[in-house]
């Protein structure tokens, strides 16, 4: 292995040696994504499936399941729809994971396959929230790659911004464990009552503790680099 490949390798152990520092900020949130391509002309036919089987399919009261629309996305954002999973117990979430297979899963598969034009999963979990229990029905992330710097810093600005910040729904900072693409590793999340509320996201104008600590976290979000967003609009919870 040359020299290269030995520092990219410790470059991403430090990384993530940092995130798992950072754990002690809040309740975890681990979640389980389903990205789904789909034509226009087969999502009622979609929607009708997902719910029909996410309706009957037995579910632990720690587990949440969401079915979404993606109306807003970046260009290279090919899924339209996703499905959701999450728990604050990653054994819950994982035994529940598992638990979608049988013959009723293969029917719901094969019928699915019908109508998807891609798919792809992906998983992580939040390093920092504001522990809302509010599950509003439009929601945004952003998505940052990771860079070899101090992970820890922007953790503790967005702690402080999420903590002087009025927010009446969930918001959050965290990690892609699984599934990510071209060094993308680290997300903020928060979600909406409605497309108003989406549009004047950020500190009240007339607050200088919000404005000042939205500009700290700007300013430690300088560490990490922006790639895109994507908006997703909730079609049912089950």
């Amino acid at each position: 292995m040359n020299n290269n490949k030995l520092y990219e390798m410790k470059k991403i152990f430090t990384i993530f040696t940092l995130m798992i520092c950072s754990l002690v900020y809040s309740q975890n949130v681990f979640w389980y994504n389903v990205f789904l391509e789909i034509d226009p002309n087969h999502t009622s036919s979609v929607v009708g499936l997902v719910d029909d089987f996410y309706s009957n399919h037995p579910k632990p009261s720690n587990i949440s399941v969401e079915f979404s629309s993606i109306p807003l996305r970046s260009v290279s954002e090919k899924a339209t729809h996703v499905v959701g999973f999450t728990s604050e117990s990653s054994q819950s979430l994982a035994d529940f994971r598992n638990s979608l297979k049988g013959s009723k899963w293969d029917l719901f598969h094969s019928e699915m396959r019908k109508y998807v034009k891609s798919a792809r999963a992906s998983a992580g979990r939040d390093l920092v929230s504001n522990d809302s229990k509010s599950r509003l029905p439009i929601a945004q992330a952003w998505i940052f790659k990771l860079k070899n710097r101090d992970l820890n810093q922007i953790i503790r600005a967005f702690d402080k911004f999420i903590k002087s910040t009025q927010f009446d729904g969930f918001v959050s900072m965290g990690q892609i464990v699984h599934g990510s693409e071209n060094g993308e590793g680290i997300y903020t999340y928060a979600s909406y009552a409605n497309l108003n509320e989406a549009f004047n996201f950020g500190p009240r104008t007339d607050n200088n503790k919000e404005v000042a600590a939205f500009t700290e976290l700007f300013a430690a979000l300088d560490n990490i680099e922006y790639t895109r967003t994507f908006t997703r609009v909730l079609i049912k919870s089950y």
